[in-house]
Parts: C-alpha cells; sequence; structure tokens
C-alpha cells in the first residue's frame, strides 16, 4: 500500500482535523484512507455530498455530508470515494410554506 507521501495532502488532511469536529468513525477512516493514494479532497460549507452518487449538491438535504475523499487502493484499482462529516440540515429550512395567495380549491 502506498501511503500519503505528498507533504501538501498531509497539510491538508492535519487541517482537516484541526477544523472540524469529527466523531470516531469520522477520524477511523481518516486514518485508513492515509493508507492509500489520495487522488482529492473536497469540503464544503454550503450544501453537501450524495450519499449514493457523492455529487455535490447545493441545496440543503436532510443529511449533508461536508467531507469527500476520492482515493485509490493500488495503482490499478478503481477509483473510491468516502463521506465523512455527516450534518442534519435545520428542518425550518428544509420546508418551506406555501405563499398566502396561493388559493387551494376543494376537492369536489
Amino acid at each position: 500500500m502506498q501511503k500519503v507521501k505528498s507533504l501538501g495532502l498531509r497539510k491538508r488532511l492535519k487541517q482537516l482535523k484541526d477544523k472540524y469536529d469529527f466523531n470516531n468513525l469520522d477520524l477511523q477512516i481518516l486514518k485508513k484512507v492515509q493508507n492509500y493514494q489520495i487522488k482529492s479532497i473536497c469540503c464544503t460549507t454550503d450544501g453537501g455530498f450524495d450519499k449514493n452518487t457523492g455529487e455535490f449538491y447545493t441545496d440543503e438535504r436532510t443529511l449533508n455530508f461536508k467531507i469527500k475523499i476520492v482515493y485509490q487502493r493500488t495503482p490499478n484499482s478503481t477509483l473510491e470515494t468516502v463521506l465523512l462529516k455527516a450534518e442534519e440540515a435545520d428542518h425550518e429550512h428544509l420546508f418551506r410554506f406555501p405563499e398566502d395567495d396561493i388559493k387551494l380549491n376543494k376537492a369536489v
């Protein structure tokens, strides 16, 4: 296995640990992913990453992953993605009441 050798990546991983309050599972994942070749680290404050596809979305959802790490276990293996720092959205902003001028018709 190829460990993280890039000084820039090591510095970035340290910055993540210093900036975010990770739970134990996230810390274990961060420690393990350092054994592989990290291809990219993406972070966001607004929106999040989809847990199934890893794609970024700008709108708040019920669960928002704030960090996405793409890595490769071996030079010939496929790219893999891990998502960290899951945050629940403020439910008040997820549901918007209809405008006052919208009229509802009764069912006949």
